[in-house]
């Protein structure tokens, strides 16, 4: 990482830790008094830890320590009734009067209970609902589970994790991972779901490298692969990801989430008692699964001849790359790194290096250091994330570094009032990523051809002849693998902030409104150059000769920004019956900017930059910028607590379709029905669960 990255992310991480100290101190002096008391097992009369002890109506909450003593501060003066959860007991609920200035107290004694582990998932717009009351396909992961992988990219954290999800690597460390959820529903469209992290939608495009037409790295002909952004996400600061599968679980997002949505929740300094501190390294080691079967029967040629004079058809079928030359039975050939006497090339015995492709790759090592810092107080939470990665790829040259800071932090500033914020700054670079697509620029396109007699650790000791040129099995349609890694550098860095906020307000205990406005911005670097000497680059017809060296930079810039509005309502209407209803709006200001530069003709080699371009510089510039106002809202009717009615709406407006005819419309209708209630006098004891959903 250069100093100039490194110091801007350290400049940030040591702001944030300042404020580590200040975050879980008191925020605001509350008006109002104390409740304070012990959580005991029934059975055993010891104290139970992580209990959450809650206030009725307000936002006054807290959670036990290790000996189940909780103190909550700022309660709001009067009668009011105290709720203390677990997992795996029964709910107790006290009532308490409590005074301005004074303290009351309130202790309970909790019994076992085979509870029902109804799962919590954050749906779309950040709504929290019960698993079971949901009529579209939704999946939680934890982070714990997301943690065993120890993936460096979140897509390939999910894979294997989530029914109906394919993840499909696109090959080289470092590279893009494309998820889709239940199938592609377009041939030549996106298939991507959206991503949203902390209520926010982030970019997870892959942006095109080369965008002139004339660049050796259009999409299709290969190029170089930077990643998908959602890469960015750094798998240690994830709480837990809920996949919406499919356009109506994900309706109130609208058309951006008609494949589906990843919905990210990070972590936060919620339940930490005090100031609390972890830390966590780990190493991985990668070496190829499964490489091509080859034959090593028959070496390069034709015809069952070859003789090399100059790789390029001056000899003996020497310019062709397949391999239907002569047998491998040792025979007496010259080759290309066959010793040259008074300008004649000897002949050497002809035989196979069945592992000269494995002998290429190299065992890729992937070293991650996370330290985060935990505090809470009554009032407050925060959360400190740093995370250093260094990776070196399984091809030679290759490696990236990436930097993480994640300060998280949320306060009660009254009784009613909640506020959170959240920020990630990244910083990532790479050096000698190796290309891809049927080029000569991805050495292993070069491998399907490869000769099998080819010595692979003569191209490696030796990159260029004794005259400094480019030193090679073959001449017409390959570049040495070595030359490749070393010669013809690929170098990128990207800086990227992602950060949002929110307010809540708790009208009645069961009327609230929560605003949020977030961003997720990016600068992209990459430079791509080409030694003097380079060959067959791009595919026809527009075959670029590189002769004289050349290189190809582009520079993108990506902003989203959202703010948002969301009032949720809970209510029962009678004792059987049960509303929830959310209605909100939003703008999604969306802006993307692309440079790229270049030439494939240096006047001086080795100097990369347009004003030595020997010929007119290839440069494209352009700039899109999109705006959708959204209104929308959901409702849902619950029955006994055993069939949910969903319905939900979203209308958007968007400034790429003409005025006057830029407005859409999105429904949708749900259920869920949890027959083993409804009917759980008549069903046998072995059905335990079961719910019919349709939507």
């Amino acid at each position: 990482m250069s100093i100039y990255g490194r110091n801007r992310a350290m400049l940030i991480a040591g702001a944030a830790l300042a404020l580590v100290g200040a975050g879980v101190a008191p925020v605001v002096a509350q008006q109002g008094g104390t409740v304070q008391g012990t959580v005991v097992d029934a059975s055993t009369g010891r104290g139970l830890a992580g209990v959450e002890v809650v206030v009725t109506g307000t936002n006054v909450r807290g959670t036990t320590n290790n000996e189940g003593t909780y103190r909550l501060t700022g309660v709001p003066a009067g009668t009011r009734t105290i709720t203390a959860t677990r997992v795996g007991y029964g709910a107790g609920n006290q009532t308490v009067t409590v005074a301005a200035g004074g303290a009351a107290t309130a202790n309970f004694r909790l019994s076992a209970a085979a509870v029902e582990l109804e799962g919590l998932v954050v749906t779309a717009l950040g709504i929290t609902e019960r698993q079971r009351t949901i009529g579209t396909a939704v999946q939680k992961v934890s982070g714990e589970t997301l943690a065993e992988a120890r993936e460096t990219n979140i897509v390939n954290a999910l894979s294997g994790k989530v029914a109906g999800v394919a993840v499909t690597n696109a090959g080289p460390q470092g590279g893009s991972s494309r998820i889709v959820i239940r199938g592609a529903s377009s041939i030549a469209g996106n298939n991507q779901p959206l991503f949203v992290v902390d209520g926010v939608p982030i970019d997870n495009s892959f942006p095109s490298n080369g965008i002139n037409r004339a660049s050796p790295d259009r999409t299709g002909y290969g190029g170089v692969d930077y990643g998908n952004a959602a890469q960015d996400i750094n798998p240690n600061d994830i709480e837990s990801i809920s996949i919406l599968k499919g356009p109506n679980a994900a309706a109130l997002y609208g058309s951006r989430a008609g494949n589906g949505a990843i919905v990210i929740t990070t972590k936060s300094g919620k339940g930490a008692r005090g100031l609390g501190i972890t830390a966590t390294s780990n190493v991985t080691f990668e070496t190829p699964l499964r490489l091509p079967d080859y034959q090593n029967e028959y070496g390069q040629g034709a015809k069952g001849e070859f003789a090399f004079v100059n790789g390029r058809g001056g000899g003996v079928n020497d310019g062709v790359d397949e391999s239907w030359g002569p047998k491998l039975d040792g025979r007496l050939i010259p080759q290309f790194n066959s010793p040259v006497v008074n300008g004649a090339r000897q002949a050497t015995p002809w035989v196979a290096n069945p592992n000269n492709v494995r002998d290429f790759f190299e065992t890729g090592r992937t070293l991650t250091n996370n330290v985060a810092l935990t505090g809470s107080s009554d009032n407050a939470n925060i959360r400190l994330s740093v995370t250093h990665m260094d990776q070196n790829g399984m091809t030679p040259s290759f490696g990236q570094e990436m930097l993480t800071t994640m300060l998280n932090g949320g306060a009660r500033l009254t009784d009613k009032l909640n506020a959170d914020a959240n920020m990630q700054y990244i910083t990532r670079e790479g050096i000698g990523r190796p290309g891809t697509g049927y080029n000569g620029n991805n050495p292993m396109q070069q491998f399907i051809w490869f000769g099998r007699q080819v010595d692979i650790n003569t191209l490696r000791e030796q990159r260029r002849d004794e005259n400094g040129n480019h030193y090679n099995w073959n001449y017409n349609y390959h570049n040495n693998p070595y030359w490749l890694a070393f010669e013809n550098v690929n170098s990128d860095e990207r800086d990227r902030f992602i950060g949002s906020g929110s307010v809540n307000y708790q009208f009645t205990d069961w009327l609230s409104v929560t605003g949020r406005a977030g961003t997720d911005w990016y600068r992209d670097w990459r430079k791509r150059t080409y030694s003097a000497g380079s060959i067959a680059l791009t595919a026809e017809p527009e075959r670029l000769s590189f002769g004289q060296g050349g290189f190809f930079e582009d520079l993108i810039y990506n902003q989203q920004t959202q703010a948002q509005f969301l009032v949720s309502a809970n209510r029962d209407l009678t004792s059987a019956v049960a509303l929830s209803v959310n209605l909100g709006g939003s703008r999604n200001d969306r802006t993307n900017r692309y440079n790229n530069e270049g030439t494939n003709q240096l006047v001086v080699p080795g100097v990369y930059n347009v004003s030595n371009s020997a010929i007119k510089p290839y440069v494209t510039a352009f700039m899109e910028e999109r705006r959708i106002n959204s209104l929308y809202g959901s409702a849902q009717f619950g029955f006994d607590d055993y069939l949910y009615v969903d319905v939900t709406g979203r209308n958007d407006w968007s400034s790429t379709l003409p005025e006057g005819n830029n407005s859409y419309f999105y429904p949708s209708v749900s259920t869920s029905f949890i027959f083993t209630d409804a009917f759980a006098a008549s069903l046998p004891s072995a059905i335990s669960f079961g719910k019919l959903r349709a939507s």
